[in-house]
């Protein structure tokens, strides 16, 4: 017997209020090397709630055990479970955060807000380290954001800590970028200057190269372009599909070759900036605060030039690894008031990236 918790999104509300007491109650159980399975496709099953049917969407966490789990709203399944349309959540034990030379702590400290809001057991490793060749004993390696595209993270990692990110990948690493830290592994091929200071990991550029400047600073909304993928769980309700997010002179992907590049959401609208201030009260996220601060603000016209059309968030292989790239701060939370931090529905996005990476073959 299963006991389903809906993680459906309705409207601009998940099913669950508390949702960081979720996810910290689950990665509990995953870390003690319990099952917990996901669901992957809507299916209809009949439930102690509804025992006429009911509705099961992706993104629903099925349990065995429940004790301790409080102020959750949950159902009972009844009878047998459709096994091809669930499957085994999965955490990599061992995920590392990148908190070298050049990671700003205005893009580091709020990842540690995330981790502590999930549960989430997440070392911190130094340039040093990388170099030393610490990423063979990690599972998962996150890059946050930083003050420029990416090009300062070789101050403090050099060549032996490049050469050391890419061979980690290769054997079957999981990679997740931010804003700086998803510019870090693009191809830098119309710009010498971009080529010696990325990665060049993915067939994805940035057509003006280092010039983060060219942006700026604001709220965005995308759109997934695939509703299906487990990022979106959570998140997408139909299509279209779209979220809020904060966005901070991040990469404009331009894919050079789309054969193994998957887009799973696109630019969609500029929503304000310090320009075109909000109309509403920013007070429970101080980072919007200081976004809407920022000396270089994204205005209409370089958003439509720039930005709309263009991919935000990408997936792509890299030798038996995968990688996960976000463009805007999902760590940066939601544009408006109506969340606290810890249980703002962005985290759902840094979420989902960690079991989809922790899930992929080859790790």
């Amino acid at each position: 017997m299963y006991t389903c918790i809906p993680m459906t999104r309705l409207g601009l509300e998940t099913y669950q209020s508390d949702i960081s007491s979720i996810y910290t109650q689950v990665n509990q159980l995953l870390y003690e090397g319990k099952k917990v399975f996901q669901v992957k496709e809507t299916f209809r099953s009949n439930t102690k709630r509804f025992p006429e049917g009911h509705f099961i969407f992706p993104g629903s966490l099925l349990i065995e055990e429940t004790e301790g789990f409080e102020s959750i709203s949950m159902d009972e399944l009844e009878g047998e479970l459709d096994e091809t349309k669930v499957a085994p959540l999965n955490l990599k034990r061992r995920i590392a955060f990148l908190d070298g030379k050049n990671c700003a702590p205005f893009c580091s400290d709020p990842f540690y807000h995330f981790f502590n809001a999930y549960g989430l057991k997440v070392e911190r490793i130094t340039d040093l380290e990388v170099r030393d060749g610490i990423l063979k004993e990690v599972d998962v390696l996150i890059v946050p954001g930083g003050p420029d595209a990416g090009e300062s993270y070789y101050e403090g990692l050099g060549e032996k800590g490049y050469d050391e990110i890419r061979s980690f990948v290769a054997r079957g690493g999981g990679y997740l970028g931010s804003c700086a830290g998803s510019y870090f592994p693009l191809s830098g091929e119309d710009d010498h200057s971009a080529q010696d200071m990325w990665l060049n990991m993915v067939p994805v550029t940035d057509q003006s190269g280092l010039d983060y400047w060219r942006t700026g600073t604001g709220f965005v909304r995308i759109e997934f372009d695939d509703v299906t993928h487990p990022i979106t769980f959570g998140l997408a309700m139909g299509r279209p599909s779209t979220v809020d997010m904060i966005y901070w002179e991040g990469p404009a992907f331009h894919l050079l070759d789309d054969k193994d590049v998957h887009v799973i959401a696109s630019y969609k609208d500029f929503i304000a900036s310090g320009k075109e201030p909000p109309s509403w009260n920013l007070e429970k996220n101080p980072i919007a605060q200081e976004a809407m601060k920022w000396a270089n603000p994204l205005t209409k016209q370089r958003f439509t030039e720039h930005l709309q059309g263009v991919p935000a968030i990408i997936e792509a292989p890299f030798g038996n690894g995968h990688m996960v790239l976000i463009s805007p701060h999902a760590e940066f939370g939601t544009c408006g008031t109506e969340h606290e931090m810890k249980n703002n529905p962005n985290y759902l996005l840094l979420m989902n990236s960690l079991y989809y990476l922790s899930g992929m073959n080859g790790q």
